[in-house]
């Protein structure tokens, strides 16, 4: 069994070797009650460069000007699609309460008029929209040659302008690929925006605040938050993205997409919420978070609700932003679980897992 040093040491080692090739890095482990968290490299927020830096592009930092402060336990991230097991946990939750059913069609809970297609005579429930079934394509509009060049260019954020009226609009006009419920795995960006823009409408609140008093703070989450939601203070530790160990990124808010990837966090939120996952008993939210861990009935097996299956013990998830890398993962039979946040647009899925499976 790793003790406690040896958890700091098995964390050290994989931020040091991370951070050898990206800009910065926080990896955080638990192991039942212990937990560790060590950073490398640093947030990119040097001197001078406040709560609004960083939302001008195309520049590039100076020499001796691009150091901030080194990243840490509760240096806030983007942590892009690790977002959608958060509004899987807000869906089950609403199933638990009685305010929903999996098999509820999307159409209910989305704004009066709103269009949504069917295929074959099978309406898309909210459970394909959480298994990524619903037969919704991966975006909810092309990347064209123009947007592609800005980002490589620039770091210019693709999703900017993108609104929630947008979301639907485009909703009313795609045609779904396949008959929801069929045809296995197609990972939809598109089909979590809608998930998310349903349940918020449904609650009558906005994106945030529906994870913030749902979520957040059951679990006693302090420092997951959308865009509109930090303070001064989160501002102030939050990193900067990276395309590369120098070229910046266009922080990506996502208004329009909010639960597929809106959401920012740290090492330690991660952490307290892995460990939420790994004994839902001891939480407000038991039913819903073993709710997200089963394959619901005529599901695919290599998913929960928003969680994906390693094997039969591993549940995970990662997420990718302009300017960022993250995972989650954990063995709930074990009790470990890890978390990898990188600000540079360059993961390291294989070294959390492999952190994983030592500390197992």
């Amino acid at each position: 069994m790793t003790t406690a040093r040896g958890l700091e040491a098995e964390a050290r080692q994989t931020a040091e070797r991370i951070g050898r090739r990206r800009r910065g890095v926080a990896v955080g482990v638990r192991r039942g009650a212990e937990t560790a968290v060590v950073g490398a490299g640093d947030t990119g927020r040097g001197p001078g460069r406040g709560p609004g830096w960083g939302s001008g592009l195309g520049q590039s930092p100076g020499p001796n000007s691009d150091q901030g402060p080194t990243l840490d336990a509760h240096a806030l991230f983007e942590i892009g699609s690790i977002t959608k097991v958060f509004t899987a946990l807000l869906l089950a939750d609403g199933v638990v309460r009685g305010d929903w059913e999996l098999r509820t069609p999307v159409r209910e809970l989305l704004p009066s008029g709103a269009v949504v297609p069917a295929r074959d005579g099978a309406e898309v429930t909210l459970q394909h929209l959480a298994t990524h079934t619903s037969g919704l394509v991966r975006s909810p509009f092309r990347f064209g040659v123009r947007e592609n060049i800005a980002f490589l260019r620039h770091g210019h954020d693709p999703y900017a302008g993108f609104t929630g009226d947008d979301l639907l609009a485009a909703l009313a006009t795609t045609r779904l690929r396949r008959r929801p419920g069929t045809g296995g795995v197609r990972y939809s960006n598109f089909g979590y925006g809608v998930l998310g823009h349903a349940l918020a409408h449904a609650l009558g609140e906005e994106y945030g605040q529906a994870i913030r008093e749902r979520i957040c703070q059951p679990l006693g989450l302090v420092d997951t938050a959308t865009e509109w939601q930090l303070t001064d203070e989160q501002r102030e530790r939050s990193a900067q993205g990276f395309r590369s160990r120098k070229r910046e990124a266009a922080a990506w808010p996502l208004e329009g997409l909010p639960g597929a990837g809106a959401l920012r966090s740290t090492a330690a939120d991660v952490l307290t919420f892995l460990q939420a996952q790994m004994d839902p008993s001891s939480t407000p939210l038991e039913g819903a978070i073993r709710l997200t861990h089963q394959t619901p009935a005529g599901g695919p097996a290599g998913m929960g609700l928003g969680w994906h299956r390693a094997g039969k013990q591993v549940l995970w998830h990662n997420g990718g932003t302009g300017g960022f890398r993250t995972i989650a993962a954990f063995n709930p039979e074990a009790g470990t679980g890890v978390t990898v946040l990188v600000n540079q647009s360059a993961g390291a899925d294989l070294a959390a897992l492999r952190l994983l499976k030592r500390v197992s």
